[in-house]
This record gives C-alpha cells, structure tokens and sequence, in this order.
C-alpha cells in the first residue's frame, strides 16, 4: 500500500485517464481527513474530504478567505488567466488580484454584490421560469433526436447539454437570441487552452484562440454593461438593471465591475449545469433501474435532481486561506496557509450518505454541497440549476428509455476546478 505521502490528488492526467481519485478520496478521508498535500509544482495546501469540515470552513468566511486564491494550480495553468487578468488591469486600471467576481471577494463586498442579484436567483423567481426552460428543452431534445436519425449517433455533451444553461443566463441578461448561438461557440473556445480533448481549429494555437475568445466575451459582456449603466437600471428587474441600479459599498458599481459579473455568470452558470446535464443523463442510462423508477413516477424528479447533482459533483475543488491560525480535527492551520475543499469526496461521505456509491433517486435527506455548501459562498445560482435540470429531465423522461449509450465517454477535469464531458455519444436502441 502506497504511503499517505504519496497519494496523487492533483494530477490532472490522474483525472483525465481515470476519472475522479475515488479510492484516495476515501483512504484520505478515513486516515487522514485535514491532511497536509506537499507535491512539486503545487504550494503545499491542508486536503479536506469530509463533509462536516468543508461544510465547517464554508460557513466560516470571516477564517477562510477567497481573495488570495480560489484554486490549487500547476505553474502551467496558472498561465492563461494570469494573463487574462493582468489583461484585464491593464484595461480597466487596477491590480491584476482585482476581486473580478463573486467567487473572488470577501465580505462585506461579497454580500452586497450577491444582494443586488439575487432577487433575480431565488427559488420563487426561477421556478417561475420553468415552463419556459421547459419549452426550451423540448426544442432541443427534439434536435438530438433528428441528429440521431439522421447521423445514427449523438454527442450529449456537444448536441444538447450546453444549451439550456446558457439559454437560462441569456435571458436573465437580456441578451438578444439571435447572439446566442455565436456567444456558446465563444463560451467553448475559452476552455481550448485546458482541455486536450478541444480540437485545433485552422491551425490557431490553444493558447491564441483561449485569449481571442476570452476577450471578445468580455467584450461582449461589457458593451452589454455599458448599455444598462447608461440606462441607470431604469427600474428593471433583471440581472443587468439590479447591478446597474446597485449601491454597493457606499457607491455604484464601477463599469469593470459590472462586467466582470456578467462574465462570470456566464462561465459558471453555463459550465456547471451542462456537465450536470450530461452526467445525470448518463447516470440514468447506466442505472436502469433508477430510470425506470423515474418512469413509473414522475414525481421523484425532485429527487433525481438532487442526487444527479450529489452523483456528478462537477466543482472539484476550491481553495480558501486562513486569516488567523485556527484548529481542523486536531490540525493547525496557521495564518496564511491554503485548505482546499474537495467537494466530491464530501459527497461520498459514508457518515452522511449510506451506500455512497449507490445512485439512488429515492435518497433522503440529500444534503450533498455540489454548489459549495451553505455558506455564503453558496452558488447563486444553485435554484436556477435545480429548475434548469427539472425541465431538461421533464423533457428527456419520454424518450430515454429509446437511448442508450454508445462508444466512449470522455470527462477532463479543468484546473481542477470543474469536471467537463467533452464526449458522451448516444444512439437509438435497436428495434
């Protein structure tokens, strides 16, 4: 059995070969669960994996800070957004660890941007739009299944998941629909610089063609900002008017601020809930007795919501730092050192979940933290993607039983921050 010290959590071909590091979650969670990771190429950081300790450090942000870094990164990743944020400073005037986002900022900051939104993100506002989302997923459910007619097979990961999450966000900024199909090619582009699965396209390096799109997104992004901030909200209720007509800290929102929100809702909003639209749609496949219970009652979907997201736990990992020296389990944590939170792990907690490696739609009480525990930091977003996954599985449920998998599945890990499908194939069942 290899040592403690030599348990691999962070290598990213571990990821991409095998998938998610299940056993060593386990082991290290069982042995040593606030455990000391120190490999060449990464600053040391304290690996937590069980559910009550990320919990712990996610309700406790007044100890654990997201300014100084939300991720465990290799010198080779940190390339590309380093330079998308010294980019961006240079634009805009400030520093290059600028809080560009709410995954980025500390109270009080945090919690006034987060107010000014959320009106927009609560269960009540987006149940609201469920039968639209519904509408939505019907549309194209119904072009996957042409393809499959046509072509004999399908990518879910390509042809269907990615729609419906940025449709969602596109509408609650008001983005017009005939930029939407552009804007997701754009949005895929910006992860060519991480996944190897991302085909070069006419020759334009990884690297070259990540800034080009990053940059036209922001650019984007901003000139829809810009416009809104023009109007100064003009008493609208979305997204856009909220943050426009926001006091936050005294004053309104700077321009660059306002932008990089929209930017960042993007990018979260659409990542996550793709690959949870993906995962749960090959969990089901895969468990066919849990589809069948789905079938026979529609009612468990809220159910099948909840567990597809404890199932697929696409966020991998996020990293706070100490502000003061505090004690996990026994262990110091001093002032200035990183723990990072292994979501998945905490979502096969044996002490929270029986039979963690069983999919069981039926599974209550839930209390998975897909979206980052209770905290503060909690996902935004988490209602919209619950709603977003009720009306694509409504709209899935009739024809799945006609599906099956079909070749292989291909899931890369992105700087250990998101897990991504970049290929699920699917075809018809014989007759």
């Amino acid at each position: 059995m290899r040592l403690l010290a030599e348990i691999d959590i962070t290598s990213e071909q571990l990821y991409d070969d095998k998938g998610y590091p299940w056993q060593e979650w386990d082991r290290l969670r069982q042995e040593s669960p606030v455990h000391w990771y120190h490999r060449p190429g990464y600053e040391p950081f304290w690996a937590l994996t069980r559910h009550e300790d990320i919990s712990w450090v996610a309700r406790n942000p007044e100890l654990f800070s997201c300014r100084e870094r939300t991720a465990i990164e290799t010198p080779d990743e940190i390339d590309p957004w380093e330079m998308e944020r010294e980019r961006r400073g240079q634009v805009y005037g400030h520093v290059a660890d600028y809080p560009a986002g709410l995954g980025f900022m500390d109270a009080p900051l945090h919690r006034q941007v987060r107010q000014a939104m959320y009106p927009c993100f609560t269960p009540k506002a987006t149940a609201a739009m469920e039968e639209r989302f519904f509408e939505l997923s019907t549309s194209y459910v119904a072009d996957l299944l042409k393809k499959l007619d046509e072509e004999g097979t399908a990518d879910v990961a390509h042809d269907l998941a990615g729609r419906l999450p940025l449709a969602a966000i596109f509408e609650l900024l008001g983005v017009p629909n005939e930029d939407w199909d552009h804007l997701f090619r754009v949005h895929q582009d910006t992860a060519a610089a991480f996944h190897k699965g991302y085909k070069q396209e006419e020759g334009e390096e990884a690297m070259a063609r990540f800034m080009r799109a990053m940059v036209e997104l922001d650019q984007y992004m901003s000139a829809l900002a810009k416009k809104r901030m023009e109007e100064g909200g003009a008493n609208g209720t979305d997204v856009l008017s909220r943050l426009a007509a926001a006091n936050v800290l005294g004053s309104p929102l700077e321009f660059h601020d306002m932008s990089y929100q929209l930017f960042n809702l993007v990018q979260a909003g659409n990542g996550t809930t793709r690959n949870a639209i993906t995962g749960g749609l090959k969990a089901l496949l895969e468990n066919p007795d849990q589809l069948q219970l789905l079938l026979d009652d529609p009612s468990l979907l809220d159910g099948a919501v909840e567990e597809i997201l404890r199932w697929t736990s696409v966020a991998v990992v996020m990293a706070r730092t100490a502000q003061q020296d505090t004690e996990i389990r026994g262990q110091r944590i001093r002032k200035g050192e990183t723990v990072a939170m292994f979501f998945p792990a905490a979502n096969r907690d044996p002490e929270v979940f029986p039979d963690p490696y069983r999919f069981d739609i039926t599974r209550k009480p839930n209390r998975h933290i897909a979206f980052g525990g209770n905290g503060e930091h909690r996902c935004i977003g988490a209602a919209l993607a619950k709603t977003e996954l009720r009306a694509m599985f409504r709209a899935l449920l009739p024809v799945l039983p006609e599906l099956e998998l079909h070749g292989e599945s291909k899931m890369l890990v992105l700087r250990l921050l998101i897990s991504e499908f970049v290929q699920l194939p699917v075809r018809r069942k014989a007759a």
